[in-house]
């Protein structure tokens, strides 16, 4: 069974393994060689990924274990690739979730409407800038026909997607490099549902990331693209999804929305965080409530704790940025 679950560790989310992350998966690296061997992964430079054979294999051995995966095409960019993987098994490793669940995705692909070019999110001068997108007519459409105080559930995500339709509004896909979406105490909400709950967001804190292998290449436009189509994300989660019960969960307790940059190095993400702080509170204005945090690889690999919670392991690991 060990080499059928380590093959399909190679998903379409996750094409490349190294010995060293197959191992942090919890998985015998030495399969990754036996693997090899029998014709379904190539390594190059320690870097392994599937063969064609292995392409195939996966399709079979996925079907067989009824997993809802597709196989992993090799990734434009592999450095990155690996980057995101490590850093999804750290947050998988740093906590335990707190009496709930946890999931962890790398590279998501997250839906939203209106799209809007950047010209329209964001305008700069010089070192400042100015959000142009809370005042998008597609998006004032949506909070006045969509309104954050109303019951969640009153329209079923048929009726929401219809209305999306008859008013054109371009759709767009917002791409963090990885999301991490954790419920606690899932005793207490594991019965609460919501019909236009499409995201899983529901009773939950939801932490995104932007990983930065070199941070002194950020631009300030870099940064608001990102931050940009963030907050259009969140309106529509707050306004179409789940109005009512995004911040504020079914039991009246507090979600969290957090981002988070994250750095190669200790010194990178400390940098990175006083470069960033001086634009809040105005950088993080018409996403409230949000945070903005910096975090290292270095720092999570040298974690060697169990966080009973992903409070304390933010607490123990990132930086401050918007706080």
């Amino acid at each position: 069974m060990s080499r059928e679950r380590v093959l399909l560790l190679f998903d379409r989310k996750r094409p490349v393994w190294t010995p060293e992350l197959v191992s942090l998966a919890g998985e015998d690296p030495v399969t990754l060689s036996a693997l090899e061997n029998g014709g379904l992964l190539s390594c190059k430079e320690n870097v392994f990924s599937l063969t064609d054979q292995g392409f195939e294999t996966f399709r079979t051995w996925a079907a067989e274990s009824w997993l809802d995966a597709e196989p992993g095409e090799p990734p434009v960019d592999t450095a990155m690739s690996l980057m995101a993987l490590e850093a999804s098994l750290l947050f998988e490793r740093g906590f335990r979730g707190f009496h709930g669940t946890k999931r962890v995705t790398v590279s998501p692909e997250l839906p939203y409407r209106p799209g809007i070019p950047a010209s329209g999110v964001f305008a700069t001068d010089g070192d400042d800038f100015t959000w142009l997108y809370p005042d998008d007519e597609g998006l004032a459409s949506i909070v006045e026909h969509f309104p954050r105080t109303r019951r969640a559930g009153d329209k079923d995500l048929e009726e929401i997607d219809m209305w999306l339709a008859e008013q054109a509004l371009p759709p767009a896909t917002f791409k963090p490099d990885m999301l991490c979406v954790n419920q606690c105490d899932y005793q207490w909400y594991w019965r609460d549902r919501r019909n236009t709950d499409r995201f899983g967001f529901l009773n939950s804190d939801r932490l995104f990331a932007r990983l930065l292998p070199d941070p002194e290449q950020l631009t300030l436009e870099q940064v608001l693209e990102d931050l940009g189509k963030f907050g259009l994300f969140l309106a529509n989660n707050r306004h179409l999804y789940l109005p009512g019960c995004f911040d504020i969960d079914t039991q009246q307790q507090s979600c969290f929305t957090w981002w988070f940059w994250i750095t190669v190095t200790e010194d990178q993400a400390r940098l990175l965080a006083k470069r960033i702080s001086r634009y809040c509170p105005k950088l993080v204005e018409p996403m409230m409530p949000v945070d903005l945090w910096t975090m290292s690889l270095e720092r999570l690999r040298a974690w060697n704790e169990k966080a009973e919670s992903f409070y304390e392991f933010v607490d123990a690991l990132a930086i401050p940025v918007s706080r």
